[in-house]
């Protein structure tokens, strides 16, 4: 794999501890109750072996700056540790992501990942997708996975798809219009300043910048 912005190498190991968590634990909840199913054994390898991994990368972001992972890293390892509570009845497990999503400080918070509000040429609401501007794969790639999100937690009693004042719903709105071929509003970001130590800086100062309001102009789907 190429080497990242801080020199660093992305591990796909751990990318896909996170997508395969998800759809594992998703796939175990409908297996529970066959036989010869062995949920306890499936449920000790995703609290031992996947989920070590998903908490790994969440709070330490594979001790690169935090802003070196873009929204997508973050939501596959939030729907895997998720899913996962959900599959083990571990209350904490799934509170651990319902915060992340809520308030974490990495790329894949719904704030962070929708940073910007707009609104279209109709008044409607949008907001503009933390990867928009990086490209269509990764970004409805990250949906989907907010999307995983989103579901799992309603199928609990929490709902997502209200916080922070219907982000992800206005990103939904913003990415149909954009990939239908519609103009939408784009605001640019400035890019935080690369990782040259070992560690992690000070999660203060890894937060990503946010785009200004004034920033903004008019975009088409080619």
């Amino acid at each position: 794999m190429p080497p990242s912005a801080n020199g660093r190498t992305y591990q796909p190991s751990r990318l896909a501890a996170g997508i395969c968590g998800r759809e594992l634990a998703d796939a175990a909840e409908v297996m529970r109750d066959h036989s010869p199913f062995d949920l306890a054994a499936f449920q000790e390898m995703m609290t031992n072996v996947f989920c070590p991994l998903n908490n790994q990368f969440l709070t330490g972001h594979n001790d690169a700056c935090i802003t070196n992972y873009w929204a997508d890293w973050d939501l596959c390892h939030m729907a895997s540790v998720l899913a996962i509570g959900i599959l083990n009845d571990d209350a904490a497990t799934y509170d651990q992501a319902v915060t992340y999503f809520k308030s974490g400080a990495g790329d894949g918070s719904i704030e962070h990942a929708v940073p910007h509000l707009c609104t279209d040429s109709d008044g409607s609401a949008l907001g503009q997708w933390q990867e928009s501007g990086r490209g269509q794969g990764h970004t409805v790639k990250g949906m989907g996975q907010m999307g995983a999100v989103c579901e799992m937690a309603w199928n609990q009693g929490d709902d997502l798809d209200s916080q922070g004042d219907r982000r992800f719903v206005k990103a939904a709105q913003y990415v149909a219009e954009y990939n239908t071929g519609r103009s939408v509003p784009c605001a640019t970001c400035s890019t935080s300043p690369p990782c040259t130590t070992t560690s992690s800086p000070p999660r203060a100062a890894e937060t990503p910048a946010r785009p200004a309001a004034a920033a903004t102009s008019s975009t088409s789907a080619p």
